[in-house]
């Protein structure tokens, strides 16, 4: 059994097996998820522009048109004038007519009465149309039914429309539920066609809206108009009037329509053939296959096989199309595009990892990779000053100073592989003693001192050097101790320092730090957003979006373990690009669901000192079409902010570019009230640990009074956080604080478990 669980470990730590897990991943992610739709569907309008094609012909269109209202001088059809046109349309020989309006009110006594008999003279061959009470229960039930009195002679069919994210698409269904039961969808209806009420259907929308016979209803009320158009035609009454505000625009045509066409296009479309939806597993599933043949020949894909995998699954669908069969590829492309990229910088890393270009030697990367365990002590020197001294030569010196290098180190450790990365140089010592070693490198530290010439100029080098000692370990694991280990002998100044395992949690540090990226992109780190109450509308007003890491093996890591890490080697940009991407994101979408929240966001103080901030800022917003005031940006107060610093003039920056800035964890620092007073923040936020005390300690109480008072003097708005009581939300209540956020409103939620708190508060609050 442990052999197999070693075989099967074995074979997870294949890359090329781990590329091909996560290109499924990323696939079954887009497929499950829906992510592609909006892609899939401008795909499917691409296909249906490309073949364009005329109606059956057996439809004609009856528009009631602004035409008909202007001639009728009225605002709206009577039920009297839809008795006049359907006396006239089954006298000219009219196969059946079908409404696309609802009939759920009544007209006048003497309108109702005469459609009433027509109805009855025309037992069976009319249809009424059922719409969506607003009222009502909502999705696909067609709740505003047609009055009883009319249908007792005319049938009922529904004329919902399911339209598909970002209005790309549209479905029909074939059936809808209603007070009645179930009842058929007018396409369904006029194509003869059952289904149930949980199947939808895409209209073949490469069927031409101008190709449909048309005639206005006032030429249909009055009977002035050629029989021949109407005999023996299935009548579809639309309004169209621009009054009736029923204009869509009509996918892969790029025409605007009203909506009875969409109903028109999916009656042909069922008179046809019922059309066969495979979805996107079936695509998924060949390139899938596709990708993973290739490991036993070493690669899971290259450019040309990608070429050709997208030429198959894109092609594939147009030809489908003609024999009535829809597939999704999307989910197919995410598969083929994921494995290439990963492939290709696998490739790349691979390459990198058999020799360092620049100085020729062996790279560091094959110790990376190595699994293989040795008893020697591994070494790390580190050249404090080598960038700088290969960036003060004009001509290309790297191979020359790394080539004087080695030949100093192997002064007194002969023979040695010596492996280069930037200004890394690691080797297994054939030195078995630690104090020799240890002495050894003190020597070698002497003879660099002297200097050393390279391109006839003395160049003056300083160095730090880290050890390993855990022989029982694999060296791809030790080369990170030994590294990590010359970083803290550059920070704390000392020439050599030995990693121990646990001190400083250096293997702990260095693991997080090289996996950070991989988790980003693996979807491991996501963001949670906290609500905030607006205490005098009792409303949430906007969200914190909070950081998380969940590990696979290691379960959730703390956003102050990580974010430590990410600042301490320069990796919080990418995070913070992250969590602001994603906190954009979601407002954006919050807002198209009708709430209009403001997102904060923590800005670490390094990144206040990068000049790009803002442009990052301004991009994600013009990305996803965000106004910069929707997005506050939380920092933490310092002691050294003052006028003239840099730190001082980027926040100066981000608030003229339209942005809000909020006081992180007022009370902590050093901040007094000409802090705030010539700090560009609107918004204040007082620490947790105030606000979570104030109820059983009085001078916390006090304190958290003291700031609401000092920073409305100034005009700021004021949050507290750290709510975890009833009580601790009444205080804060009666001391006039203007927003709260804690534990007692909702703790950090996933985007989706915030929605539904949200959409569930406001549901509680108008109910």
């Amino acid at each position: 059994m442990n052999g197999i669980t070693a075989r099967l470990g074995n074979f997870w730590t294949k890359p090329r097996v781990r590329i091909v897990f996560w290109a499924a991943l990323t696939g079954l992610a887009m497929g499950i998820s829906g992510l592609g739709l909006p892609l899939e569907d401008y795909l499917r309008n691409v296909r249906w522009m490309s073949r364009i094609q005329p109606s059956s012909g057996g439809i004609v269109v009856i528009q009631q048109d602004t035409r008909t209202l202007g001639e009728l001088g009225a605002n709206d059809i009577t039920h009297g004038n839809d008795a006049d046109a359907i006396r006239h349309l089954f006298s000219a020989g009219a196969k059946r007519v079908y409404f696309d309006r609802s009939f759920s009110t009544p007209g006048s006594r003497e309108d109702d009465a005469k459609f009433i008999e027509v109805l009855k003279a025309n037992s069976g061959k009319v249809v009424l149309g059922a719409a969506v009470d607003s009222n009502g229960q909502m999705g696909n039930y067609a709740g505003k039914m047609p009055l009883q009195a009319y249908r007792d002679y005319a049938s009922t069919a529904s004329i919902l429309v399911r339209h598909r994210p970002l209005n790309l698409n549209v479905q029909l269904p074939f059936a809808s539920g209603s007070p009645n039961g179930k009842i058929p969808s007018i396409s369904a209806a006029i194509a003869g066609i059952e289904g149930g009420t949980d199947e939808l259907y895409f209209p073949d929308f490469s069927i031409a809206v101008t190709s449909y016979p048309t005639l206005s209803y006032i030429d249909a009320i009055r009977g002035q108009f050629d029989p021949a158009i109407v005999r023996g035609k299935d009548i579809l009454v639309a309004p169209t009037a621009v009054s009736f505000n029923d204009i869509h625009s009509i996918p892969g045509q790029g025409v605007n329509a009203p909506g009875a066409y969409f109903h028109a296009i999916g009656a042909d479309t069922l008179k046809r053939g019922m059309p066969r939806e495979y979805g996107w597993f079936p695509a998924f599933l060949l390139v899938l296959v596709l990708v993973a043949s290739g490991l036993g020949r070493g690669r899971v894909l290259d450019i040309y096989r990608f070429s050709g995998l997208v030429a198959v699954v894109g092609a594939a669908p147009f030809l489908l199309d003609y024999v009535g069969i829809q597939v999704e590829v999307i989910p197919a492309f995410s598969v083929a595009l994921v494995a290439v990229i990963r492939m290709r910088n696998l490739d790349r890393v691979e390459e990198a990892g058999e020799t360092n270009t620049g100085s020729g030697l062996p790279s560091v990367q094959a110790l990376r990779n190595s699994a293989d365990v040795s008893t020697r002590i591994l070494v790390a020197l580190k050249i404090r000053n080598y960038g700088a001294i290969i960036g003060s030569f004009a001509e290309h010196v790297e191979a020359q100073l790394a080539k004087e290098i080695v030949r100093r180190i192997r002064i007194s450790d002969e023979n040695v592989m010596i492996y280069h990365e930037g200004g890394m140089f690691v080797w297994l010592s054939s030195i078995r003693s630690s104090f020799d070693l240890f002495e050894n490198l003190e020597g070698l530290h002497r003879i660099v001192q002297n200097g050393i010439q390279v391109g006839g100029i003395d160049v003056d080098l300083s160095f730090n050097c880290g050890v390993d000692s855990e022989f029982g370990r694999a060296l791809s694991g030790r080369v990170a101790s030994a590294m990590q280990a010359a970083e803290e002998a550059v920070r704390n100044d000392e020439l050599v320092y030995q990693h121990e395992a646990g001190k400083h949690e250096a293997q702990w540090e260095i693991s997080l730090l090289t996996s950070l990226d991989r988790a980003i992109d693996n979807g491991e780190v996501w963001v949670a957003y906290q609500p905030k109450l607006e205490l005098k509308s009792n409303r949430i007003c906007g969200a914190e979006a909070l950081v998380r890491w969940t590990h696979p093996e290691r379960g959730p890591i703390g956003p102050d373990k990580f974010i430590r890490i990410a600042e301490e080697f320069h990796r919080i940009e990418r995070i913070t690009r992250f969590v602001i991407n994603d906190a954009v994101r979601v407002a954006v979408e919050l807002e198209r669901s009708g709430y209009e929240l403001t997102m904060s966001v923590n800005i670490s103080a390094q990144l206040l000192r990068n000049p790009g901030l803002p442009g990052m800022i301004s991009e994600i917003l013009a990305l996803h079409g965000l106004s910069p005031n929707r997005l506050i940006l939380e920092i933490t107060e310092t002691d050294r902010l003052d006028r003239s610093s840099r730190t001082f003039q980027m926040l100066q920056r981000l608030v003229q570019s339209g942005l809000r800035l909020s006081i992180d964890d007022f009370g902590t620092g050093n901040a007094t009230i000409d802090y705030l007073r010539y700090l560009p923040a609107s918004e204040v936020k007082i620490d947790k640990t105030f606000v979570s005390s104030m109820e059983g300690r009085k001078d916390d109480l006090l304190l958290v009074q003291s700031i609401i008072e000092m920073a409305h003097s100034l005009d700021r708005v004021v949050v507290a956080e750290g709510v975890e009581t009833a009580k601790v939300l009444e205080m804060l209540t009666g001391m006039g604080c203007d927003l709260v956020q804690g534990y007692y409103v909702s703790r950090p939620v996933p985007f989706r478990d915030f929605l539904d708190f949200v959409s569930g508060r406001r549901a509680r609050l108008i109910g």
